[in-house]
């Protein structure tokens, strides 16, 4: 009986370390995976996004990719709220975003232009009541918020 308890211990403590260990490639792969100019979609969730001050203005929960140029056109920025709960989103144009990679720090973050109180004044919308990507008013008066400027259709 108790080699019995101890061979269950000893399985038990293998298991873990090896699901640890399993899990530190996949942490350093997605680490890295935000270093370069060609990054997954799935190691931006989760940034922050700070000010030039360096103020937290939210994470990013979602990103929205134009099917027809393949490209990225949004990243949606959670901001307040708990624990998910109450959070106001934001639909930052990707162009609008820069990569930070600060010395000293593992993790990279989204720099955007634009106060707290700049931010609490665009559109926001909450998780269950997205907005419609395919309205160019809206369009429009988002990027515009943002300061962002189609140079096509300005031209």
């Amino acid at each position: 009986m108790l080699r019995a308890r101890a061979t269950i211990c000893v399985l038990a403590v293998t298991c873990s370390l090896v699901a640890f260990g399993e899990d530190a490639p996949k942490k350093k792969a997605e680490a890295k995976s935000i270093e370069g100019s060609i990054v997954r979609a799935s190691s931006m969730t989760g940034m922050a996004v700070r000010s030039p001050e360096n103020k937290n203005l939210g994470t990013v929960d979602d990103v929205v990719i134009d099917t027809h140029t393949g490209t990225v056109r949004y990243v949606v920025v959670g901001f307040g709220g708990f624990l998910g709960l109450g959070d106001k989103m934001f639909a930052v144009p990707f162009k609008a975003l820069h990569v930070k990679h600060e010395p000293g720090t593992k993790a990279p973050h989204f720099e955007i232009n634009v106060t707290q109180e700049a931010l609490e004044k665009a559109r926001g919308f909450d998780k269950n009541h997205w907005p419609d990507f395919s309205d160019e008013s809206f369009l429009k008066d988002n990027d515009h918020h943002f300061l962002v400027v189609d140079v096509k259709k300005s031209k």
